[in-house]
């Protein structure tokens, strides 16, 4: 069956344009926080100096490849932020990159796959996308509930490591 879009390419394009602007924006944001230079940008991230100035500046759209590559020579969970970005939450993904929550969930995404193949097997097919909320509310509860005995055993095994913050001045 062909995918019809409802959007016309006008829509889309706008559409399009509104999730760069998104994707450009975090990466921005989330530099400036990590305070570190754009010549340590340069060196970690393998752009070159122009590109990184053009794009954190806006004279050039962002690659989402180069997005990855910039966040990670911050030292930041890209795929987690980018995700967020996408989903128009940008204040959450600037929000979450400074405590352990966009790591989190940059781990829930790559791993939610293959838990739910396994788990589900040939019962995949039955899923009901309006599950996916309550799913969502579940798993944050289980999370929530056993924060405590994590990381106690985490800590008595010596390997509770919270995310450092990442603090603009």
């Amino acid at each position: 069956m062909e995918n019809q879009s409802t959007e016309s390419p006008a829509e889309t394009e706008e559409v399009r344009l509104s999730l760069d602007a998104r994707v450009a924006a975090v990466v921005t944001e989330l530099v400036e926080r990590s305070r570190l230079s754009q010549r340590e940008l340069v060196e970690r991230s393998g752009l070159s100096k122009d590109q990184l100035s053009r794009s954190l500046r806006g004279a050039r759209q962002i690659e989402l490849d180069e997005a990855l590559a910039i966040l990670s020579a911050a030292g930041l969970p890209g795929r987690g932020a980018l995700t967020l970005a996408l989903y128009d939450r940008s204040e959450l993904a600037i929000d979450w990159s400074e405590s352990g929550l966009s790591a989190f969930l940059e781990t829930l995404i790559a791993a939610l796959p293959d838990a739910l193949t396994a788990v589900l097997g040939d019962e995949c097919d039955r899923i009901n996308p309006r599950w996916g909320q309550q799913a969502a509310r579940f798993v944050a509860q289980r999370i929530g509930h056993h924060i405590p005995e994590l990381v106690e055993r985490e800590e008595r095994l010596g390997e509770f490591e919270p995310m450092r913050h990442v603090r603009s001045a």
